[in-house]
């Protein structure tokens, strides 16, 4: 009975060494070339090598590890540079106004398919029909009115404009709403807008996601 049993062992070892090896990547390497290696030996010199990591942890979601972010917790959405801190809009980008009498609201927002929070400190544009920026809004990290708008434009004269989001420089956002309207640059669709003295244009809204 023990002689049967170690020639069980000894049939079984291979098989499950065999099995062992199911699902490992041939295209693994480690630096060390597998040509006087038997299969076996290529096995246990990659495992585990080619497997994928989990990503590094990173509780508020701003790309930035843990281990590198200098100003944990920022709200989900806010522009951080490599540090994890937040980015300020360009100098250009504040809240201005003209001397008209109609309004703009809209909202940026991230777009995770479930809560869809704000953006905080997003610039957005009202171009003209040239295409000139004539004012720009920064995005609020919480609502401005209860339709959950979170940028405005206050006395924009009588027109015709497109209202565009700007992108952040070296960024790994991108837009996915509008999918279509005028060309604002770097692959960003903006939405036009035709406004009466005393109108209106609200829900002018932009989504984005990594």
């Amino acid at each position: 009975m023990r002689a049967f049993i170690v020639v069980l062992a000894l049939v079984a070892t291979p098989f499950l060494a065999a099995v062992s090896q199911t699902g490992t990547d041939p295209n693994c390497d480690n630096g060390l070339g597998d040509e006087r290696r038997s299969e076996t030996g290529q096995f246990h010199a990659h495992k585990g090598l080619c497997a994928t990591q989990p990503p590094p942890p990173d509780a508020d979601q701003d790309g930035v590890p843990d281990s590198l972010d200098q100003c944990p917790d920022t709200p989900l959405g806010t522009t951080v540079d490599a540090s994890g801190c937040p980015v300020a809009p360009p100098p250009a980008c504040v809240n201005s106004g003209g001397t008209g009498t109609a309004t703009v609201l809209g909202q940026v927002f991230v777009d995770d398919g479930l809560t869809f929070p704000y953006f905080a400190g997003w610039c957005v544009e009202l171009r003209d029909g040239s295409g000139a920026v004539i004012a720009t809004a920064v995005t609020s990290g919480v609502a401005l009115d209860v339709e959950g708008n979170n940028y405005i434009f206050t006395g924009v004269p009588a027109g015709s404009y497109t209202v565009c989001e700007a992108l952040p420089a070296n960024t790994t956002w991108h837009e996915t709403s509008p999918t279509s309207g005028p060309d604002c640059g770097n692959g960003v669709f903006g939405q036009p807008i035709t406004l009466m003295d005393g109108g209106i244009a609200d829900f002018i809204w932009f989504g984005n996601r990594l």
